[in-house]
């Protein structure tokens, strides 16, 4: 899947499409407001700021950043790892058939790249990064510390919030290939969204033994998407 195919692209976030499709499909007290997206934004951020922003990316930020990015490195953070333990009921799954995306879980340690984000353009490509990834809250934006051989800065990753309903607590593996194996949604399927992770890992040199143990079973899982 090339990305000219990825149903979130810029011109899909500057002209919010996404919380339009939401809406559409009857989430409207799910998402936040523009009001709301700007104060998440500026409690981390503030409109004034001057200089680069890091941004960690671990999942589809790796293979689809959208953002605009004039520096990226491998590293590690720690504190946290990577989990499908975000539930969606939207993007990639629907009510009843809902499918499972990447959050950052607590404990353990993630490799990852770093993004960086040059001065001049970061606010506009925060706010674009925030109509992404916040349109309901179930993460929680901070600050990481990021380490590789060429740098350690502080990125902003975002966590998955475990006090959403949307949180989608360490289960069987069955069911978590079932949900990603079967569902989809205005954004593509789960099942997908696993292969395009997983290709982006490997691309990277990244070894991650819990996303290979997933994606052997969702594509021998027998009512996969797309079979």
């Amino acid at each position: 899947m090339d990305a000219k195919s990825h149903f979130i692209t810029r011109d899909a976030l500057n002209d919010k499409l996404v919380q339009k499709l939401v809406r559409e499909r009857g989430a409207d007290n799910s998402i936040l407001s523009d009001e709301d997206l700007l104060a998440s934004r500026r409690t981390l951020i503030p409109d004034d700021y001057r200089g680069d922003i890091w941004v960690f990316g671990y999942g589809s930020l790796l293979w689809n950043p959208v953002i605009q990015v004039s520096e990226k490195y491998l590293g590690r953070i720690y504190g946290y790892h990577r989990r499908f333990c975000l539930k969606t009921e939207v993007g990639r799954g629907a009510p009843g058939n809902p499918g499972l995306v990447l959050g950052l879980d607590y404990s353990g340690s993630c490799v990852g790249m770093a993004l960086k984000v040059a001065g001049d353009d970061v606010i506009h490509e925060l706010d674009l990064l925030w109509r992404r990834e916040m349109i309901n809250a179930s993460y929680q934006p901070r600050f990481v510390r990021f380490h590789a051989p060429e740098i350690s800065c502080q990125a902003i990753a975002f966590v998955i919030n475990r006090q959403h309903t949307s949180y989608f607590a360490e289960r069987c593996l069955m069911e978590k290939t079932r949900m990603i194996a079967t569902a989809s949604g205005f954004a593509g399927s789960a099942r997908d969204y696993l292969i395009e992770t997983r290709q982006a890992l490997r691309d990277l040199g990244i070894k991650d033994r819990y996303i290979e143990a997933i994606y052997q079973a969702v594509i021998a899982y027998p009512h996969s998407v797309g079979y």
